[in-house]
């Protein structure tokens, strides 16, 4: 989906992603025993209203059709809209070489956002499939839509108690959308490329919960930043990927999992839903321990994964992972992953955001790292002077 405002056009950032597509569509992901990917791609352009395109074989040329009712948004057309890309490959060059042209005379500048990530679920609803919106956008949605934003960018609030508003979405609407999305398995991936404030606290959210990825260009310029933006879109769309899964965790009895965070949606306490899942996305799980360990059977974790394979197949993942006990402390500290606390704290943190002031949670990590320092001098260290520095090796 490509935003062809008239910022897009005249700055030629249209254009470059056209061609660029051109070329990486041939590297779509495929099954390693394929020749060919199996994966169908449609394309749309919007402003304030949306343009589907048939890109069926055997058409000479695509055809246009003009969604105009963003309020209720609907797919004016199934066949032809997702196509396989060898098939019809010619026609799709077609497109992508006169969208530029199409839209060269339009000063439409307002555009819709909402519309658009509905849009492209519905269009995956109808094809009963799940799938990956790529959107790229440049402004704030301020259209008369589902969605529409306000400039709300308050310096005043920066370092105060209602500092969190400015990390929360503005409406409602991404929310209930997000779970949408997942409930569909569609999976959101946005590339922004704003010359001014445009509220990724809002627009966000729909990529984070849908297992999808943010990428910020703040004031694009061609010769500076395309080829970070062609690499960064390069690497996203050839990248293997499930879609439409489901994670759950089990563990062996004294601890249980509690918490989980990543690109997520949970509506109950066991199943992790995820639109998609990619190797570039890890979720981190909490566990708690409340009863009783052996050091004799340790501690016994299994991961399993239902998804959904770009061929189309439904598979299970299956982890199991068996962990050492220990009494002593010292173990503890040994073996102690620094990388894994410092994925868990991160993610904790941006979770709290949300909720509490940035002071509050700087304090809370401060607390957090000096209790474990504090504990490992006072369990593990050998008798010393209390001024002198501890440093844990692992």
């Amino acid at each position: 989906m490509i935003d062809v405002s008239y910022s897009n056009i005249k700055n030629g950032l249209v254009k470059l992603i056209c061609e660029e597509l051109k070329t990486v569509l041939e590297k779509l992901p495929k099954e390693e025993q394929e020749e060919t990917s199996a994966i169908r791609v449609g394309f749309i352009t919007y402003n304030k209203v949306l343009h589907f395109f048939n890109v069926k074989s055997n058409l000479a040329q695509p055809q246009m059709m003009v969604v105009t009712d963003v309020g209720e948004v609907f797919v004016p057309l199934l066949d032809g809209f997702l196509v396989n890309y060898q098939e019809s490959q010619s026609v799709i060059h077609n497109l992508l070489d006169q969208i530029p042209d199409m839209f060269a005379d339009s000063n439409e500048n307002e555009t819709v956002f909402a519309p658009v990530i509905q849009a492209g679920m519905e269009a995956l609803k109808a094809a009963d499939c799940p799938g990956k919106l790529f959107i790229f956008h440049s402004s704030l949605p301020t259209a008369e839509a589902p969605g529409k934003l306000k400039n709300r960018d308050d310096k005043k609030l920066v370092n105060t108690d209602k500092e969190k508003i400015l990390f929360q979405p503005q409406t409602n609407v991404y929310d209930s959308l997000a779970k949408d999305c997942v409930a569909h398995g569609c999976s959101v991936t946005l590339f922004l490329f704003p010359s001014q404030y445009v509220d990724v606290a809002s627009l966000g959210l729909v990529p984070q919960l849908t297992g999808g990825t943010l990428y910020k260009y703040s004031n694009f310029q061609m010769h500076l930043d395309s080829q970070q933006f062609l690499n960064d879109l390069r690497n996203d769309i050839e990248k293997k990927i499930g879609f439409d899964a489901i994670m759950r965790v089990r563990t062996s009895t004294g601890f249980r999992a509690t918490d989980f965070f990543g690109g997520i949606l949970m509506n109950n306490t066991t199943d992790v839903e995820m639109a998609a899942i990619d190797c570039d996305k890890a979720v981190t799980v909490e566990f708690k321990h409340d009863d009783k360990l052996s050091e004799d059977s340790g501690a016994l974790i299994q991961c399993a994964v239902l998804y959904t394979t770009i061929s189309g197949q439904r598979r299970l993942r299956i982890h199991n992972l068996g962990l050492n006990c220990s009494s002593q402390l010292g173990d503890l500290y040994k073996s102690c992953e620094t990388d894994a606390l410092i994925n868990f704290f991160a993610k904790s943190a941006f979770k709290a955001v949300l909720h509490q002031p940035l002071k509050v949670i700087r304090e809370i990590l401060v607390n957090q790292t000096a209790h474990m320092l504090a504990c490992y001098r006072k369990n593990c260290a050998s008798p010393s002077a209390a001024s002198q520095f501890i440093h844990c090796q692992k």
